[in-house]
């Protein structure tokens, strides 16, 4: 993918797929894992055939085993993912949106990067 010609929605979208690809079991297939400084996993950057692909969580997620998934009315599930390619254009932001029960956060790319380059496998967040 050509990441200066391709449109975010587009780039987004094949990015997805890209990690569905993964199967089920792909954290364990992660190379990069941020967490808050209660240890909740918070994003997961991998390697996929498009590229380094960013998964972060954007709802509160659950707090216990017994939990129950929070799902809205129409049946859409509230902890919903963001996947992005790593790397995109000049032109955008570096934040990506993320959070967990401790509540929402933004994650920056090029922090992700530079971790990834110096092959760091986890990031804390303060």
């Amino acid at each position: 993918m050509e990441i200066a010609t391709t449109p975010p929605t587009e780039r987004r979208k094949l990015a997805l797929a890209a990690v569905k690809e993964l199967g089920p079991q792909r954290t364990e297939k992660a190379v990069l894992k941020i967490r808050c400084p209660k240890g909740h996993t918070v994003a997961a950057v991998y390697n996929t055939t498009e590229g380094q692909v960013v998964v972060s969580r954007s709802g509160p997620g659950g707090r216990g085993n017994r939990d129950r998934e929070a799902t809205p009315h129409n049946g859409t599930s509230l902890n919903s993912e963001y996947v992005d390619t790593l790397e995109v254009t000049q032109f955008e932001d570096d934040a990506i949106p993320s959070g967990c029960a401790c509540g929402p956060r933004s994650l920056s790319r090029k922090k992700m990067q530079d971790a990834v380059a110096t092959h760091a496998h986890v990031i804390n967040l303060t």
